[in-house]
């Protein structure tokens, strides 16, 4: 569970044409699945390793594991966080009707073991989403815990993030 300096990241399915204004912010491609993401300061990044060889190996379960957990997580401060079929991480809805996302998943196995993982809004700065399509969809539809009215701190937050990985995974 980890914070990184302001960088977009790009999956196996990233293209240029998500790159709006990056500016300052360095871009890199990583081998996880997905499309763009912002990681910067206020937000956790977690990177749960497991073995699949251990569990079912079922890449969709495992995924939705992940959603689970962080359902899970927002759940527990009291944000009700949800699916989306049709697009991978959790989204909530704001006073205004629209859904936000407040949290992407990325993944990757290499001989059933799990890397990369999902990143989850606390109180980062959300206009740096403004230099991409995050996931290739609209940058004004991504919010925060922050966002939401609540002020967690970090140490609450990662407590959280690891009751709900051992409740979910």
């Amino acid at each position: 569970i980890l914070e990184h300096q302001a960088v977009y990241t790009g999956g196996t399915s990233a293209t240029e044409k998500d790159l709006i204004n990056t500016g300052k912010i360095p871009r890199y491609f990583t081998g996880r699945g997905g499309q763009w993401t912002y990681h910067g300061p206020g937000q956790r990044v977690v990177y749960p390793i497991i073995n699949l060889n251990n569990k079912k190996k079922d890449v969709r379960k495992y995924v939705e594991s992940l959603e689970s957990v962080v359902i899970g997580i927002l759940g527990d401060i009291g944000i009700n966080g949800f699916r989306e079929k049709s697009v991978h991480g959790i989204f909530v809805k704001k006073d205004d009707g629209y859904k936000y996302k407040i949290s992407s998943i990325g993944c990757r196995f290499k001989n059933w073991i799990s890397y990369h993982g999902f990143s989850i809004n606390n109180n980062p700065d959300l206009e740096n989403y403004n230099g991409i399509n995050p996931c290739g969809s609209s940058n004004k539809f991504v919010t925060s815990i922050f966002d939401l009215g609540k002020d967690i701190a970090v140490n609450e937050l990662d407590i959280a993030i690891k009751r709900n990985i051992l409740k979910n995974i």
